[in-house]
C-alpha cells in the first residue's frame, strides 16, 4: 500500500518507495525497470525544471502529484502550484541538469535530491555544478559514460571529485557511482571521496562533470614521463581533463595559495618547476615574477603540472 507523509515547510516532500523491478540491465532508461522508485521527494520553492513535462494534470495536493509520479515509470520528478492546482511530471531531475533550473513564482519543484543539494541549486552566490548525476543507473561504465555525453559532459575525472569534496558539494547515493575510472566507483560525501572496487552487484548512476568555468588548482599526473616525451606529457594532461600548465597560471595557482614543492614539467620543454616561491637560488630567467622557479636543469623521468581546461 502507497503511504505517503508530508513534511512541513514545502521543501521535504516524504513518500514511501514502491517495490519495482527486475532491473532491465542495459535497456533504455525506464525508471520501472532501471531503477527503484525514490523513496523522498525534496521541494525546491518557486523553482521549475523547464523543457522536461511531459504531463499535465489537475489534482487537489501536491501529495497527490506525488503519488501520480510515482506509479508513472516516466516519472523522475514534479512540479506543483498549489493556486491552480496544477501538477507537472517531469521526465528528468535538477540533479540531472542543475543549470536549467529556474524561477517560477507559485510553482515548486519536488525531486529526489537531498536538501544540501537543494540549497546550492538554489544558492545565488555558489557554482551550481559542475557535477550532476544521472537520473538512469547502468551496470556497465560505457553505458553511463554515454549518458553523460548526451550533455556535453564526462564521467567525473578523480580530481573533479577531490576538489568537490573540499568545496563540500552534497553526497551521493552511498552504495557507489560511475565515474572515469572503468574498474571502481565512487561515493562522495560531504567531507570526502571513497573508492571501492567493482564487482557490481546492482546498477548505479553516472556522476557527470562539465569543464570547469572557474579556476581550478592544477593537478599532477599520476605517471611520469621522460624529458623528451613531449606528446606523452600532453596526452597524460588530456587525461585529467587538462593541460600542461603555463608560467602564468602557475603564478595564478602561487597567488590562490596553491603550493607544490616538486619539481615537475610544465608548458615550457626542457625545463621543469615548482610552486612554492623562487627562494634564494632562483633568480632571472628562473623566477617567473618573483614567484615561480623554473629551471633549464630537469631531472627525469618527471610527472606534469597539469591546469584543468576552462570552458
Amino acid at each position: 500500500m502507497l503511504q505517503l507523509c508530508l513534511l512541513i515547510p514545502i521543501y521535504s516532500l516524504v513518500i514511501e518507495a514502491l517495490n519495482v523491478g527486475p532491473h532491465c540491465q542495459d535497456k533504455p532508461c525506464i525508471k520501472g525497470c532501471s531503477r527503484g522508485l525514490e523513496r523522498y521527494f525534496n521541494g525546491i520553492a518557486n523553482h521549475v525544471l523547464p523543457g522536461h513535462v511531459y504531463g499535465n494534470l489537475t489534482v487537489a495536493s501536491r501529495v497527490l502529484c506525488g503519488r501520480e509520479c510515482l506509479i508513472d515509470d516516466r516519472c523522475f520528478s514534479f512540479h506543483y502550484s498549489e493556486g491552480k492546482r496544477r501538477c507537472e511530471l517531469n521526465g528528468a531531475t535538477a540533479s540531472r541538469y542543475p543549470l536549467a533550473l529556474i524561477e517560477r513564482t507559485g510553482t515548486n519543484y519536488y525531486g529526489p535530491e537531498q536538501a544540501s543539494f537543494a540549497n546550492l541549486l538554489t544558492n545565488e552566490t555558489e557554482e551550481k555544478g559542475p557535477i550532476s548525476l544521472t537520473d538512469c543507473r547502468f551496470y556497465n561504465h560505457p553505458s553511463a559514460a554515454s549518458e553523460c555525453n548526451k550533455t556535453g559532459q564526462h564521467l567525473c575525472l578523480r580530481w573533479e571529485l577531490d576538489h568537490a569534496s573540499n568545496e563540500g558539494y552534497p553526497a551521493t547515493p552511498p552504495y557507489g557511482s560511475w565515474y572515469a575510472d572503468p574498474d571502481s566507483q565512487a561515493v562522495l560525501t560531504e567531507t570526502r571521496v571513497t573508492y571501492h572496487d567493482l564487482p557490481l552487484t546492482s546498477p548505479s548512476p553516472g556522476l557527470c562533470c562539465s569543464l570547469p568555468m572557474t579556476y581550478r588548482d592544477p593537478v599532477i599526473t599520476p605517471q611520469s614521463y621522460e624529458l623528451a616525451d613531449r606528446a606523452g606529457q600532453a596526452s597524460g594532461c588530456s587525461d585529467l581533463a587538462a593541460h600542461p600548465c603555463t608560467l602564468a597560471e602557475l603564478k595564478e595557482a602561487y597567488d590562490r595559495g596553491y603550493r607544490s614543492v616538486d619539481w615537475l614539467y610544465f608548458e615550457i620543454p626542457n625545463r621543469d618547476a615548482s610552486v612554492v616561491g623562487c627562494g634564494v637560488y632562483h633568480y632571472g630567467d628562473e623566477c617567473y615574477q618573483d614567484t615561480i622557479g623554473n629551471t633549464p636543469r630537469p631531472g627525469a623521468p618527471r610527472e606534469v603540472l597539469c591546469c584543468p581546461n576552462r570552458a
